[in-house]
């Protein structure tokens, strides 16, 4: 039947990945795959002594601190909006993709997600100190991530965001590994499949458990071995690939790193780069020849930040947010990134507590007809009730589908004659015979922040 196939072929998924392992052996090394659709960047010097504001995307109340410390970050969005770094104390704080994340609202100061990894980077020195004031903020984000911190005293933690709850994993052994599920869930995966690991999946699941192999039958003794571990989980898709590497030796603050478009391995000290709130705004391109810092102008920043908001197809104000990146000591609110999104908060009801939930949001007649979303995702579920946040939704008309895989092979289940079951649409409604609904019975215009529920049977 026409709809079945529809609801078979929607959901155009790409799966993001990330690696990442943190080793207490001989030296303290944390190491990792940074996986993504282009691999262009910055590697940024950030002064201690400056006074800074997040950015005003969600709200007014913007968080306010100045850096007590310098760092070195891997930038791809632009100065103060980091993926990674490290800092003179030897801390580092890394991100990966987390799809489920859903951040606690405590009412306190705003910060993005990715300010969220600098400011850490600007006023601490362990990850006990992180820990430690964990609520002193709330994440505003735009993507959903986790946290992977570590120090130089050779402790590790995992920082999830579980139904608005935050759920911090230490290492325990010699070593913590991390991609892009929760911990506890990684962990039970590898738990139960360590004497029988798939080397060719790509799933995050499986180069968990990759990669935690590994590091039980080795000691890290110089980075070569950390970039051979990566390598064997890495990515090499036509739009898709492992572009950035990064090995960070926090004993003797000495960073290697290597990109997909430039292999050559290179690397720097911290010790010997000029933190002082003087110093020149300094960067190295990632994907050159060799580590060299030198001046990093408005104009390199502004077209970083705009390359990636396109690539992302976001609506921002971007003179406002590259101006902010290179002076954050004023606080600037983007009106037009606040006109033009909400958070949108999803309940679904199932009658079933296993396998995955897929879904897509879709705008207009002509995408609902073809099941072509601006927005999908799929999770996998272990309760009849599952909360997913979708931040940074754009304003408008849009109607939701979704189906839950029980079995988990990727198909929709049927009943007799074809017709679908284990599925659901925004609005709740249904066709004759259980068949689903037409487009103006599941549109829902969003124009504030919005919590739905969508009953799936």
């Amino acid at each position: 039947m026409k709809y079945l196939i529809l609801l078979i072929t929607l959901f155009p998924l790409r799966t993001l990945a990330c690696s990442a392992f943190f080793s207490n052996s001989n030296d303290k090394i944390l190491a990792k795959n940074f996986d993504w659709g282009s691999g262009q960047g910055y590697i940024i010097k950030n002064r201690s002594g400056q006074k800074k504001f997040s950015y005003g995307l969600r709200g007014s109340n913007n968080a306010s601190w100045t850096s007590k410390y310098g760092s070195i970050t891997f930038n791809q969005i632009g100065k103060e909006f980091p993926y990674g770094g490290i800092n003179e104390k030897g801390l580092v704080v890394e991100q990966l993709w987390m799809s489920e994340s859903i951040y606690p609202n405590n009412n306190n100061q705003t910060i993005s997600e990715l300010e969220w990894i600098q400011y850490q980077l600007d006023n601490f020195t362990t990850i006990d100190e992180i820990i430690s004031n964990l609520n002193l903020l709330t994440i505003k984000p735009i993507a959903t991530i986790h946290y992977f911190i570590a120090d130089k005293n050779g402790q590790s933690a995992v920082i999830d965001f579980v139904e608005g709850k935050v759920i911090v994993n230490k290492k325990e052994g010699s070593n913590q590994v991390i991609t892009n599920e929760t911990f506890t869930r990684s962990e039970k995966y590898y738990a139960i499949n360590k004497h029988n690991i798939d080397k060719n999946s790509r799933t995050h699941f499986d180069r968990f458990c990759q990669i935690k192999n590994s590091l039980a039958n080795i000691e890290i003794e110089n980075p070569g071995q950390a970039f051979e571990i990566l390598n064997n989980s890495s990515e090499n898709r036509e739009n898709y690939k492992t572009y950035w590497t990064i090995v960070y030796n926090l004993s003797t603050l000495t960073v290697y790193f290597k990109s997909f478009d430039n292999k050559t391995v290179k690397q720097f000290n911290l010790s010997e780069i000029n933190f002082n709130p003087g110093s020149n705004i300094q960067a190295s391109k990632i994907n050159q020849d060799n580590f060299k810092l030198e001046d990093y102008s408005f104009a390199m920043n502004k077209q970083l930040f705009i390359t990636s908001m396109k690539m992302m197809g976001l609506k921002i104000d971007e003179e406002s947010g590259a101006i902010h990146q290179m002076n954050p000591g004023q606080n600037r609110i983007d009106k037009i990134y606040q006109d033009n999104y909400i958070d949108l908060k999803i309940t679904f009801l199932s009658k079933s507590g296993k396998g995955n939930i897929y879904y897509t949001i879709m705008n207009g007649q002509e995408n609902f007809h073809k099941r072509r979303g601006i927005k999908s995702g799929l999770f996998p579920i272990q309760k009849k009730e599952n909360k997913q946040m979708i931040y940074g939704m754009p304003k408008g008309e849009f109607a939701l589908a979704c189906f839950q895989d029980t079995n988990l092979d990727n198909k929709i289940d049927t009943k007799i004659f074809g017709i679908p079951k284990n599925y659901g649409f925004s609005g709740n409604k249904r066709g004759f015979f259980g068949t689903p609904p037409n487009y103006d019975q599941a549109k829902i215009n969003f124009t504030e922040d919005t919590e739905i529920i969508v009953k799936i049977k």
